[in-house]
């Protein structure tokens, strides 16, 4: 991934780890790139409010497993204070940390990394090229979140925006009524676990057809993340499997890893190998694609927060089938890149907040 600095602006961290080595490390990492700074260090959750008030860092690198206050105590009342923190979440063990990682995603934290390591002896000279390849995860996110534009303090939408289409009377930009759709498809990335459990909790239960949710993810928290969508929604959610037969009420989540969700013509679910070109997994676009082919106007697709360009070409198929489809609203978006593009392949200017497509979607299937 290229480097996405673009000029001199200084990048103010701090660091909060209960294990010194760990946080040497990360620190050492940190100092191999000129515009990032540590402007502190804190061992344990408490001292990280602390020093978030001293020192108004930019990024919070933040340590989940903490004596005193642990990290998801510590993104809350940094949050509950200061709404506009970046707190980037690193923990050694991603899969056994998962609930209380998307417990922090959930009250404000952005994202989340694996904490680097260096697999050399003690004593042993460690070049910056080996540090820059040992953190280069955790740089990228940290870039990433700098330019992340925050709306986490903005009003969602305006109430000129809230209107509920009634059933039936729904149009799409060609004047043609829509029906009634049979499945619900949500592609996301940065932002999105929060964001699709905030549009999910609003639908009503027991919800009448199928849902699938496409979220760009590595394979070590797809189960993690299966865990507490089900919990924050009290829907029933599993991995998708190949061969599958989507029920009504049920949510699967696309895998993490290579390969890509897709719907037959039969309304099975199939795993499928991602086409080359594809960037992020599991694909979005993909997913889609096969709904506009397969589904048609059966099909009501919806983009979220993310970054680059994913969906966008998904949800246009969708649209020329005849199917519904919804963006979020750039504004309500923490990474505006997905809608935008979304909204560029409509040629549409008019988004949403999840709140107000989780209105939409239950006037149209309910």
């Amino acid at each position: 991934m290229k480097n996405r600095k673009t000029d001199s602006t200084e990048i103010r961290t701090l660091i909060v780890n209960d294990s010194s080595v760990t946080s040497s490390v990360i620190q050492a990492i940190l100092n191999t790139t000129p515009h990032i700074k540590t402007v502190g260090v804190a061992v344990n959750g408490d001292e990280s409010v602390q020093l978030f008030a001293q020192f108004k860092p930019d990024i919070v690198i933040m340590d989940i497993h903490m004596p005193i206050m642990d990290g998801v105590e510590a993104t809350r009342r940094i949050i509950q204070l200061y709404p506009a923190a970046k707190i980037l979440i690193a923990s050694a063990t991603l899969q056994r940390n998962m609930k209380q990682i998307f417990s922090a995603l959930q009250y404000g934290a952005i994202d989340y990394v694996h904490s680097p390591h260096l697999a050399f002896n003690p004593g042993a000279s460690v070049s910056k090229q080996q540090l820059q390849a040992s953190g280069r995860e955790l740089l990228d996110k940290i870039e990433l979140l700098q330019h992340l534009n925050d709306n986490r303090v903005k009003s969602l939408q305006s109430a000129a925006d809230a209107e509920q289409p009634r059933r039936k009377q729904q149009k799409n930009g060609d004047g043609i009524p829509k029906h009634a759709p049979g499945i619900l498809a949500i592609g996301c990335s940065t932002g999105g676990p929060t964001t699709v459990a905030k549009l999910l909790s609003k639908l009503h239960a027991p919800f009448p057809q199928p849902i699938l949710i496409c979220q760009h993810i590595d394979p070590e928290p797809t189960r993690g993340f299966v865990s507490w969508l089900a919990e924050q929604t009290g829907l029933p959610v599993s991995i998708a499997r190949s061969g599958e037969l989507p029920k009504s009420g049920h949510i699967y989540v696309a895998p993490g890893g290579n390969q890509n969700l897709e719907v037959t013509s039969s309304g099975a679910l199939r795993l499928a190998p991602p086409k080359s070109g594809q960037i992020y997994l599991p694909n979005i676009d993909h997913l889609f694609s096969s709904l506009a082919k397969n589904i048609g106007k059966n099909a009501c697709a919806v983009v979220l927060t993310g970054m680059g360009k994913d969906g966008a070409e998904g949800i246009r198929q969708i649209h020329q089938a005849g199917g519904h489809c919804y963006i979020q609203d750039p504004e309500s978006a923490m990474v505006k890149s997905m809608p935008n593009a979304a909204l560029k392949a409509l040629e549409t200017t008019r988004g949403y907040s999840p709140e107000i497509i989780a209105r939409i979607i239950n006037s149209l299937f309910l």
